[in-house]
């Protein structure tokens, strides 16, 4: 992921995480026709509740993992609890978690066609 080795552990490793989950998703949400706007109102930050609308959509490649991480660090992450040093108990060890969210954001990458070849 996207921070040093000294960050990925605690607050900042589960702030980042929750982020780049939330990204992926959005980005699915986004493409199926869903505004910035919508997915402010009604999601909000909520991690496990957007899950649930992009496998309505049919989304089916969410890896193992995804819905753990965004069940721990989705109620943290919407109150802003991640930011101000809580330590969440992560239900996985970071480089597994890591490794979810890179497939999780490959996934989504191949859903909406966007090439995430070599080149890039």
């Amino acid at each position: 992921m996207a921070w040093a080795d000294g960050d990925r552990v605690g607050t900042q490793s589960a702030y980042h995480s929750a982020i780049a989950i939330e990204l992926g998703l959005k980005a699915y949400l986004l493409h199926r026709g869903f505004s910035d706007d919508w997915t402010r109102v009604w999601l909000r930050h909520d991690l496990s509740k957007a899950l649930r609308c992009v496998r309505m959509l049919g989304f089916q490649s969410v890896p193992d993992g995804i819905a753990k991480l965004a069940a721990v660090l989705g109620p943290l992450y919407g109150s802003g609890a991640l930011r101000t040093g809580i330590m969440p108990d992560v239900p996985l060890p970071p480089e597994t978690a890591d490794q979810a969210i890179c497939n999780f954001l490959s996934a989504v990458e191949a859903a909406i066609g966007i090439d995430s070849g070599p080149d890039r």
